[in-house]
């Protein structure tokens, strides 16, 4: 009894020592022959408590990196995004960038704001939390807290290569 009291406290702290890495939410879209999406999505509340979903996804062409967006949907009719302002985005160094919303006026409905994140996400070197700056109609703004794991699961994204096309 004694022996297996000790196994069962080695193999716990064993786990402690060791914790499984965390499923994460990246998702495979073969879009056709030679392109492939991935894409990881997660929902968020803004400061005001309103519902966002943010999805990054990229997309490899021929096994090399087409292009990596972030589309930011809110509530349809309790949001609209300013298209033509950027989206801001902090991190806790204080460093600072602007992505430009590439979404036409009648592209997609008027709650979705969609940015070109990858010049941004090569310069993230740690899962430090983000705070985005989405700006709205009406002069609003939706400030959103990413966090660490977010970011982190946002870095793996871009760390995914298929080479099996």
């Amino acid at each position: 009894m004694k022996y297996l009291f000790v196994g069962l406290i080695f193999c716990f702290l064993l786990l402690l020592g060791n914790p499984q890495p965390a499923l994460a939410s990246i998702h495979k879209y073969p879009e056709s022959a030679t392109q492939v999406m991935y894409r990881s999505q997660q929902s968020l509340r803004d400061d005001r408590d309103r519902a966002w979903q943010l999805i990054l996804f990229k997309r490899l062409n021929n096994g090399q990196l087409d292009s990596l967006h972030l589309r930011l949907v809110g509530f349809p009719g309790t949001t609209e995004v300013a298209r033509t302002q950027p989206l801001k985005i902090t991190a806790r160094s204080r460093e600072a960038w602007t992505a430009t919303n590439l979404v036409e006026p009648l592209e997609l409905p008027a709650n979705v704001g969609e940015y070109d994140l990858l010049k941004i996400m090569t310069q993230l070197d740690a899962d430090f939390p983000l705070q985005l700056e989405l700006s709205l109609q009406q002069g609003q703004l939706a400030k959103l807290l990413v966090p660490p794991f977010v970011v982190r699961e946002w870095r793996s994204l871009m760390d995914k290569v298929d080479i099996q096309l």
